[in-house]
């Protein structure tokens, strides 16, 4: 079965802090099949006092700038918070995996509270989320990581979005006055679009949620 592309956005993370950290390649970090290719959702250790310097939750983002040619790059990494003790303060452990995303074994970044992030996953392991409508909540598992997830919208393999206030999964083509699917650049614009209905199937690439805790 194709992928869904699933964003996964934390309603709680305003404004994070934000501190330089040095993180290292570790063997004591499993390795979750695919995390490379942004397949699965990567781990990563720290102290606890680490994670509440940085007000973390469930999630910490991990992040460098590199120079290639004359610009400069921002890469990012997502991970699911492990406490360790044994982890010295201020240090973050991450798989050999993502140590070959990042091109090091052990750099200095820049970490904080993760606000949004998306992983693919295939749509047979995610098999609560087809027949789902916008508003729902749903549990799923994904690498492993039980989550609880509220649905939010999506689009489909055409870019066509999803509507909350359309049932079904079918699509269809509407006389529309806002978005999703159409945004007026005027007062009063009204025009046909095509989109999809409120329920997810197999048809549907992406799906936007937030965490429910």
């Amino acid at each position: 079965m194709p992928d869904f592309k699933i964003v996964i956005s934390d309603p709680q993370t305003k404004e994070p802090n934000t501190a330089k950290v040095k993180v290292k390649v570790s063997d004591a970090v499993q390795v979750n099949q695919g995390e490379k290719d942004g397949k699965a959702i990567p781990s990563a250790k720290l102290n606890e006092k680490t994670k509440q310097d940085l007000g973390l939750d469930q999630f910490v983002t991990v992040e460098i700038e590199k120079q290639e040619g004359d610009k400069k790059l921002k890469i990012k990494g997502h991970f699911k918070v492990e406490v360790d003790n044994s982890v010295p303060q201020n240090e973050i452990w991450i798989s050999q995996q993502m140590g070959e995303r990042f091109g090091a074994n052990e750099f200095e970044a820049i970490a904080y509270r993760t606000k949004a992030f998306q992983v693919s996953v295939d749509q047979s392991k995610v098999p609560s989320l087809i027949g789902a409508k916008i508003g729902d909540v749903v549990d799923v598992n994904i690498s492993g990581v039980p989550l609880k997830l509220k649905i939010t919208g999506g689009s489909d393999n055409s870019g066509f979005p999803m509507r909350f206030d359309v049932q079904g999964g079918a699509k269809r083509r509407l006389l529309l006055s806002s978005p999703p699917g159409f945004y007026p650049t005027e007062d009063g614009m009204r025009k046909k679009k095509t989109v999809r209905g409120n329920m997810i199937t197999a048809e549907i690439v992406q799906v936007n949620t937030i965490l429910v805790r």
